[in-house]
């Protein structure tokens, strides 16, 4: 019996050595479930150009690695879509849940840039494990009639939480999380919400 248990044992451990140096690509998504109105309903709704963002990310090609049971870097964990995508999307989401118009070209009142600075994973082995989420953007918005910039801002979602183990399901969620509370934290700003209120009836475009 203590036999079988040390094989038993063995193959397991093996397993999931030779699954920490093995690619891991997750599907982080900002949830529409989750998507609630909030201050942004309280404004006019606007036409709102949301720009491709600029990845200033040290490493860009992913967003964590995986650990072995020692804490040692394993296999890359990277996002089934582009990281700068995930993050415009996101916020293409909020404004539109939030009753504004997402346009491009001539039609907008205000232009959206950023870049991202943060988009990383990370997990710390003990008697538990740590799963870690952290997301840092950095958001200007720009009057588009007169090319004034209203706010230079920088937005951050954390998100972390302990368990007995985890795979891909729950490292989607960690990020996930960490992403929307980062749109949140923009969404309820009073600054970003006071600098888009600046956009009067009259400089809007119908």
């Amino acid at each position: 019996m203590n036999r079988i248990f040390m094989v038993f044992t063995l193959s397991l451990t093996v397993f999931f050595i030779s699954c920490a140096y093995t690619q891991s690509d997750l599907d982080v998504v900002y949830n529409l479930e989750n998507v609630k109105r909030g201050p942004l309903s309280s404004l006019q709704p606007l036409n709102i150009e949301i720009a491709e963002f600029v990845d200033k990310r040290p490493e860009r090609d992913n967003i964590g690695y995986k650990r072995d049971g020692f804490g040692n870097k394993g296999g890359k964990i990277v996002t089934n879509e582009p990281v700068p995508q995930i993050v415009r999307e996101a916020l293409i989401t909020e404004f539109k849940k939030n009753g504004h118009h997402v346009v491009s070209g001539d039609k907008r009142d205000v232009y959206v840039s950023g870049r991202i600075n943060t988009f990383f994973f990370d997990m710390q082995t003990g008697w538990t494990i740590e799963f870690m989420g952290m997301v840092n953007v950095d958001l200007k918005v720009t009057k588009s009639k007169t090319g004034e910039v209203l706010l230079t801002r920088t937005y951050q979602g954390n998100y972390s939480e302990k368990c007995l183990g985890g795979l891909e399901g729950t490292w989607e969620r960690v990020m996930s999380i960490a992403l929307e509370r980062m749109v949140r934290q923009a969404s309820t700003d009073t600054e970003l919400i006071e600098a888009l209120r600046k956009i009067t009836n009259k400089e809007r475009h119908f």
